[in-house]
C-alpha cells in the first residue's frame, strides 16, 4: 500500500473515531485531538464502548555507515481498536471483547536495506510484515474468581501477551517484546494467530501467565491479512509461560518478568545438513529440528521520584536466550536509563539512554570458520552492539515527538561492515 492509500485509510478511521469513544480505562477528552465530540465519547465510554485511533510515523537517515550514506526512509502505522466492556453493555460479569486493525504504510524498503548497513535489527521498528492492513487482535476476555483468573480466547500475537516491554525507541531492539524479533515461530504485532492465554493473579504483586499460540506462516501472507476465520497451513503451537512480579521497592513501582517458551515446530539447523555433515562445506538441505526453546527476562524499575510522582529516574532491561542451533541471534541484551520530567515544566517528557548487545549464534559462526579454512571469502560473524539516546517530547496530551540518535558497532556482527550512525524522528498522534 502506497503512502496516499495509507493516508486514505487513516482518514476513514478518523471518521469512525467521530462516532465512538477512544480509550479504555479512564476517559479524559484532553487526551484526544478531536476532544469529546460534544459529549459523545464520554457517553459511549460510560456505556462500555471505547475506541482507539492512533497514527504513528517514523523517518530516518544513516548519517554514516552503510554502502550508501544519507539514505532516507519513512514508515507509518495507523491503529484502530475497539474495547467493549460486556459487563456494562449486557451485564456479563467480568467479560469484554477486543478488536484491533493495523495499517502499515510508507516506503517499500526499510532504512537498513536501502543503505545496506548489514545491521541485525531495524532502525525503524514500524517496518515489517508488509505495507497493508491486518487484523492485529480479535479476542474475548473473561475474568473469574474476583478477577484473579483471566482467560483470553481468540486472535492475538505473542508480543501483546508475553515479554511485553516499553516501546519508547524507534530502534527495534528496544521496542516491545524481543523473542519474536529473533525466532521465526513467534509472531509479534501486528500478526495475530489464534491463541488461548490464561493469567492467574496470586496477589497484588505476583502473577503466572501461560498460553498456547498457533504457529501458522500463512498469517504472514498478503492474502490472509483480513481473514477473520482460520488460514490453512498450521504447523504447530508455541507454549509460553511467564512469571511476573510487580512490587513497590522503596515505595517505587517496578515490573519484573521471567519467561520460557517451547514450540513443537522447530526449524532448519544452522550448521548440519540432513546427512549430519557441515552445510557450509557440503551443501544440501539443512537438518530439520522438530522443536525449539527460549527464555527471557525483563526489568523495569523506577529508582527515584519527585514528590511521589512518576517523574524521576528509571532503569530498564531485557534479555533473551534463543536456540543457537536454529536462531541467528542466540542471545540479546538491552540496558537503559530514562528520566521522566527532567526539565521544569516538562513533566511528561522522557530522556533516555540505552546500550544493546546482540550475539550471533556460535553454530552459524562455526560454519563460517570452516569456509574460511577452505579458502572461501566470507565475513565471520560474532557480536553487534550499539548505543541509543532519545528524547520524547509530550507536545500536547495527544501528540508526542521523539528524536533519536543510534550508533551501531559491528553491524551484522562483523567488522567488515562500517559502523553506523542513524538519526530518526518518530511521532505519535492520538485522534
Amino acid at each position: 500500500m502506497n503512502y496516499k492509500k495509507s493516508l486514505s485509510v487513516a482518514g476513514i478511521l478518523w471518521l469512525g473515531s467521530s462516532l465512538f469513544a477512544a480509550n479504555a480505562e479512564e476517559f479524559n477528552a484532553d487526551n484526544y485531538l478531536t476532544g469529546d465530540l460534544g459529549g459523545v465519547r464520554s457517553q459511549l465510554h460510560d456505556k462500555g464502548v471505547d475506541l482507539q485511533l492512533m497514527y504513528i510515523f517514523e523517518t530516518g537517515t544513516n548519517l554514516k555507515g552503510g554502502q550508501s550514506e544519507h539514505e532516507y526512509s519513512y514508515a507509518d502505522q495507523t491503529i484502530f481498536g475497539v474495547d467493549t466492556d460486556l459487563q456494562k453493555l449486557f451485564d456479563w460479569q467480568g467479560a469484554s471483547f477486543h478488536a484491533q486493525f493495523v495499517n502499515r504504510g510508507g516506503q517499500s524498503q526499510n532504512l537498513a536495506t536501502k543503505a545496506e548497513t548489514g545491521q541485525l535489527l531495524q532502525s525503524l521498528e514500524v517496518y515489517g510484515r508488509g505495507r497493508t492492513t491486518r487484523i492485529s487482535a480479535f479476542y474475548y476476555e473473561q475474568k473469574l474468581f474476583d478477577d484473579k483468573l483471566n482467560i483470553k480466547l481468540g486472535r492475538m500475537g505473542f508480543s501483546s501477551q508475553f515479554a511485553s516491554f516499553r516501546c519508547e525507541m524507534a530502534y527495534l531492539g528496544g521496542c516491545s517484546s524481543q523473542p519474536g524479533n529473533f525466532n521465526s515461530t513467534i509472531y509479534n504485532f501486528p500478526i495475530a494467530p489464534w491463541a488461548a492465554v490464561v493469567n492467574y493473579q496470586f496477589n497484588d504483586e505476583w502473577y503466572l501467565r501461560t498460553g498456547a499460540i498457533q504457529m501458522n506462516p500463512s498469517w504472514l501472507t498478503h492474502g490472509q491479512r483480513l481473514n477473520f476465520l482460520n488460514a490453512s497451513g498450521t504447523e504447530g503451537v508455541t507454549l509460553p509461560v511467564e512469571l511476573g512480579w510487580t512490587p513497590k521497592i522503596n515505595n517505587l513501582p517496578g515490573i519484573y518478568k521471567l519467561g520460557f517458551w517451547h514450540d513443537n515446530v522447530g526449524g532448519d539447523d544452522l550448521y548440519f545438513n540432513q546427512n549430519g555433515a557441515a552445510l557450509a562445506l557440503n551443501g544440501g538441505d539443512a537438518k530439520r529440528n522438530n522443536s525449539r526453546n527460549g527464555a527471557y527476562f525483563l526489568v523495569d524499575q523506577q529508582l527515584t521520584s519527585e514528590d511521589g510522582s512518576e517523574q524521576g529516574l528509571s532503569l530498564f532491561s531485557m534479555g533473551t536466550l534463543n536456540d543457537r542451533d536454529m536462531t541467528t541471534v542466540d542471545r540479546s541484551l538491552i540496558v537503559g536509563l530514562s528520566y521522566k520530567g527532567l526539565f521544569d515544566g516538562r513533566d511528561d517528557d522522557n530522556l533516555g539512554l540505552t546500550a544493546h548487545y546482540l550475539h550471533v549464534s556460535q553454530r552459524l559462526a562455526d560454519g563460517e570458520r570452516l569456509q574460511l579454512q577452505n579458502g572461501q571469502l566470507v565475513n565471520l560473524q560474532n557480536d553487534e552492539w550499539g548505543i541509543t539516546t532519545y528524547y520524547t517530547m509530550q507536545v500536547t496530551p495527544y501528540f508526542k515527538l521523539h528524536p533519536e540518535l543510534q550508533f551501531l558497532g559491528n553491524p551484522g556482527g562483523t567488522s567488515a561492515n562500517a559502523d553506523v550512525w542513524a538519526a530518526v524522528i518518530r511521532g505519535d498522534l492520538t485522534f
